[in-house]
């Protein structure tokens, strides 16, 4: 785990460090909508859907804009619904994304892959017996990957598709994330 954040770490800078002095580094800003479920080995609850923003820099690495870097920084809601004869138990789980993508541009249509780490802002439990929201249970830092397509606009405003997947469980011994995203994005004008 250590290893995976800071190789994560390392790509963060050396990607930001490379390009500072480029002027056509441009930000922009993103919300959506998360399709959440909490994966375990022999039974998968339901999904939950929760609201996903934040900001993100795309840094050309090509000068025909083919190749990009694209850190983010997205608040994200994570987590589970079941039913079962009892009543039912919702997991939510509030989360700080920074993914970092490499991103394939053609025409409109773009691509994009990376890690993601994560890092555990609240947890809320909600079921038949109360309400739970301790998270000393809980790894607080998550690593994984995502991957996603989707079309910009010249004038700036995108739609994209992802799905992300996170290595680290929830809990020890416990499920992971598994997410897909539809975001819109708006992409400032550059310089």
């Amino acid at each position: 785990m250590k290893t995976i954040l800071l190789s994560t770490l390392a790509l963060l800078a050396l990607g930001v460090a490379a390009p500072a002095n480029a002027q056509n580094v441009r930000l922009g800003l993103k919300g959506g909508l998360n399709y959440s479920r909490l994966s375990f080995y022999l039974e998968d609850p339901g999904w939950l859907l929760g609201p996903a923003a934040g900001v993100f820099a795309q840094i050309p690495l090509s000068a025909d804009d083919f190749l990009a870097f694209q850190p983010e920084l997205l608040y994200s809601a994570k987590g589970a619904k079941d039913s079962f004869y009892a009543g039912s138990n919702t997991d939510r789980l509030h989360y700080l994304d920074v993914p970092l993508l490499a991103r394939i541009k053609a025409g409109g249509l773009f691509f994009e892959l990376g890690p993601q780490v994560s890092y555990l802002l609240a947890v809320r439990n909600e079921g038949p017996t109360g309400t739970y929201t301790d998270v000393s249970s809980h790894n607080r830092l998550a690593a994984g990957a995502l991957a996603g397509i989707g079309y910009r606009l010249p004038m700036g405003l995108g739609l994209g598709l992802r799905y992300a997947h996170d290595f680290t469980q929830v809990t020890p011994q416990g499920p992971r994330n598994n997410v897909f995203q539809m975001q819109a994005s708006y992409l400032l004008p550059g310089k």
